[in-house]
């Protein structure tokens, strides 16, 4: 009796192979979603990394960790997350993913049961719904979709190796895995339509599920789940209320993003891009600048309840442009306001928000923990007019308390301004001030400003005493000393400056490297705060009147080396982290005229063709349109006929016997046909085509017609 070949099939060691890389896989790609939860896992996440791929190289490693080292794992584990809570017990949150991180660490390493599998998939889910939450980043997105896949490859392949007597002791020689000797294989075994299928089907659901994401309308997880409570800790930047020497230097390092901004006419970019942050009035002696508490209390909560829109100091002008600020995850609390507006609105609404126009300065109740979009309309680069000053305010101190005590720092200040030049206008003498202080100082991001017994102990003082260079902070820091010592109210600010301009999605981008402390002097006779550069390099007042604007900015400021993860984050802030109802309507628009424009196409295209075969019928027919119309139905049903035969060759090399498989075919479509007349006769003959000698096979051309002409009258 003839038997069919069955298809070949993987064995029990080779699905332990399979178990063990997919496990191994997705420990590492639900881990690297941690870096964008803004969580410092580091001392976790590097060893994980450097796990997965040792540990795919030896496997039989994993079973080499004695007993003992099994059962301190677990209390060890528990210890260190039990530290790492008492640490900060407000940041639940971050201790727990670096749990997770731990967990995952050891399962990696350790050889694994069916269980355990599953454990890696319950604690990567864990750590994929937080990166969600905490996220926005479009590589997530990649991760998500990699994680999924991977996460259901596993569980099939935990339910084949069960069925292939997984639950007993995997074979010893699984652990001798050579992976290109195994991915032949899996290509040799694998059923392609199949895998096809559903191939399509998976990438079917992430378009209907991204489709449904796209336009149900956003809530806000973290606060439905206290994440923001959990996460919130120190701003990233160093911009808090106090700000050493050093503190805005050490973020410059970074090349990280701290937001992008949409500009709604690109003609209105000014040369010089100040993005201010915070101010900071008050000065301690040992170089640390911070917020007076009278300051901090004119930042007043604007509204007991959640509140989308807040007024600005200037007027709205016709035809001002949007300026669209997507803001980082943890980078500050304080919001960078380039210049006065008319109004800011938020993409969400915020409770405990803090604010003081005439100071311009907008604080959140906490640095966000994911992507914060608000929008500034009216926006006046150039508006430097920042309130009129209070004379019952700290501000108007005209020198700082702490250098007053002593009167060895006054003597130093009143000496150096002597040099300077006396000077009734604030202007003249921010002039003067920056020319002396460039004089005799260079720029440099590292400072040597060691203690000396000659010079003062204060470390702004000290530094003005020598010739040695410095950065941003002493330039900004000794002129707000110098002014006060002086009698001009001065004041240090902080934020960033400059940016540069992203081509492919056009948006400008400001990076933490762009962090900078500048200063502000009070003018009496215009009754504003002017701000002052003293830094070297750049512009002192920062309104150059003559310097280009517009397109001609955006092409100096161009970086060509913008990556495309980058634009496509942009892209995806646009449209849908900051998806509100009027985008969702012009996208809906849009979509709405691709699809009419698709239609009108096609039924051109329709109308088209049958004109042309209309056209072609009324021709006068001679006996060479005939034979040229017999050519081409003799080409149709040649074509048909080399396709059958050709799909018959093709299942012949894949094994078997091409008319048993077609016959099994028929016998899998005619099974829900009833058992009556013609059908039964017609299966029966199947059946013997299917199971049957060959000698005992009825035709096998007409048992094909007649099951096709079965098929065809139940669907009638």
């Amino acid at each position: 009796m003839w038997t069919e070949s069955k298809r070949p099939r993987l064995n029990l060691a080779e699905l332990h192979q399979l178990r063990w890389l997919l496990g191994t896989l997705l420990a590492a790609l639900s881990a690297w979603t941690v870096p964008g939860m803004g969580i410092s896992a580091w001392g976790w996440l590097l060893p994980l990394t450097v796990a997965a791929p040792v540990m795919l190289w030896r496997p039989e490693w994993s079973t080499r960790l004695p007993g003992w080292a099994h059962r301190m794992a677990f209390p060890v584990i528990l210890a260190l997350a039990a530290a790492d809570c008492r640490l900060d017990p407000s940041r639940v949150l971050p201790a727990l993913v670096r749990l997770t991180l731990m967990l995952l660490l050891y399962r990696m390493v350790t050889a694994r049961q069916r269980r355990d599998d599953l454990q890696v998939i319950v604690l990567g889910l864990f750590l994929v719904i937080v990166a969600g939450v905490l996220s926005v980043s479009v590589l997530f997105v990649l991760q998500l979709m990699a994680f999924t896949a991977c996460a259901l490859l596993l569980l099939l392949i935990l339910t084949l190796a069960d069925a292939a007597g997984g639950a007993a002791a995997p074979p010893p020689e699984w652990m001798q895995a050579q992976w290109i000797m195994l991915a032949r294989r899996v290509r040799a075994v694998a059923n392609w339509p199949v895998v096809l299928f559903g191939g399509g089907l998976f990438m079917g659901l992430v378009a209907v599920s991204s489709g449904v994401f796209i336009f149900l309308p956003r809530f806000e997880f973290e606060n439905s789940l206290f994440l923001n409570r959990l996460v919130q800790g120190k701003d990233k930047t160093g911009f808090s209320e106090r700000v050493q020497l050093g503190d805005v230097t050490d973020i410059q390092s970074d090349p990280g993003i701290a937001f992008t901004v949409d500009v709604s006419d690109h003609l209105q970019v000014p040369a010089r891009l100040y993005w201010r942050m915070l101010v900071l009035d008050q000065y301690v002696a040992g170089g640390i600048f911070r917020v007076s508490h009278i300051m901090d209390e004119s930042l007043r909560v604007q509204s007991q309840s959640r509140i989308t829109n807040l007024n600005g100091t200037v007027p709205m002008a016709s035809g001002a442009p949007t300026w669209t600020f997507y803001f980082e995850p943890g980078t500050s609390k304080y919001l960078p306001l380039p210049g006065a507006f008319w109004q800011i609105a938020l993409a969400e609404p915020q409770e405990g928000l803090r604010a003081n126009m005439e100071l311009g300065v907008v604080a959140l109740a906490s640095p966000p923990a994911k992507m914060f979009a608000y929008r500034l309309e009216g926006l006046e680069f150039e508006h430097q007019a920042i309130g009129e000053l209070d004379p019952g305010s700290a501000i108007s101190l005209k020198n700082l308390a702490p250098l007053e005590k002593n009167g060895e720092p006054g003597n130093w200040l009143q000496r150096w301004v002597v040099e300077i030049g006396e000077a009734t206008d604030a202007k003249i003498f921010a002039s003067r001030c920056s020319g002396w202080l460039q004089r005799a100082h260079l720029y440099a991001m590292q400072v040597d400003n060691r203690a000396a017994d000659d010079k003062p102990a204060d470390p702004i003082l000290r530094w003005l005493a020598g010739t040695q260079p410095g950065h941003c902070e002493y330039f900004a820091g000794a002129f707000v000393l110098l002014a006060r010592a002086a009698g001009f109210p001065a004041r240090m600010v902080v934020g960033f400056k400059g940016g540069s301009w992203n081509p492919r999605s056009e948006n400008l981008v400001v990076r933490n490297s762009d962090a900078h402390a500048w200063a502000e002097i009070y003018d009496a006779t215009s009754k504003t705060w002017l701000r002052v550069d003293p830094t070297p390099g750049a512009d002192l007042f920062g309104t150059d009147a003559s310097a280009m604007k517009g397109e001609a900015v955006l092409t100096a400021i161009t970086d060509r080396k913008s990556g495309v993860l980058e634009s496509l984050r942009v892209i995806w802030y646009r449209r849908i982290v900051n998806f509100d109802q009027q985008s969702q309507q012009q996208l809906a628009t849009v979509l709405q005229q691709v699809w009419e424009g698709w239609g009108r196409n096609l039924k051109d295209w329709l109308r088209g063709r049958r004109d042309e075969i209309r056209l072609w019928l009324q021709q006068p027919w001679d006996w060479r349109r005939f034979a040229g119309g017999a050519l081409e139905i003799a080409l149709v049903l040649l074509a048909a006929r080399g396709w059958r035969t050709g799909r018959l060759i093709w299942l012949a090399q894949r094994g078997g016997d091409p008319v048993r498989r077609e016959a099994g075919r028929w016998l899998a479509r005619l099974a829900a046909q009833g058992g009556v007349g013609e059908t039964v006769v017609v299966r029966g003959q199947l059946q013997r085509l299917r199971f049957g000698a060959v000698v005992t096979w009825p035709k096998p051309a007409e048992v094909f017609r007649a099951a096709r002409r079965i098929r065809r009258g139940a669907r009638r």
